[in-house]
């Protein structure tokens, strides 16, 4: 049996196509990660645990290589009520930005402590 110049470039396709797929797991993961820190850093709550690709692209990096530019998205509330959406953009594998959408921060309201009075009673 000979491969034929078709079979040949069905088979690299599909290499080609299994590389991607596991790059895309990996990326995502990493994504992921960035949706999780940077919502527990603003105290805010990563909903679903999950995010999304929404946008792929060929991009250059700062050594001018060609990379895969990503967009990820999820959802993230703030105060339990609302679904606010944000994005994770990569480039290759390092995170660029992480943003979100503006949304209600809420207000915590702290006990007033009255200071007692220094008066002397007893006089």
């Amino acid at each position: 049996m000979s491969l034929s110049f078709s079979h040949i470039f069905i088979l690299l396709a599909g290499f080609a196509a299994a590389m991607y797929f596991f790059s895309e797991l990996h990326v995502r993961e990493i994504a992921l990660n960035a949706a999780r820190s940077h919502s527990d850093e603003l105290n805010v709550q990563l909903l679903d645990q999950s995010v999304g690709i929404h946008r792929v692209w060929l991009k250059r990096d700062s050594d001018n290589r060609l990379r895969i530019w990503r967009n990820y998205q999820f959802e993230f509330t703030s105060t339990g009520d609302e679904r606010y959406k944000g994005n994770v953009i990569t480039l290759g594998e390092q995170v660029e930005t992480v943003q979100l959408q503006v949304h209600r921060v809420p207000v915590i309201k702290e006990p007033i402590h009255k200071e007692s009075s220094n008066k002397d009673y007893n006089s």
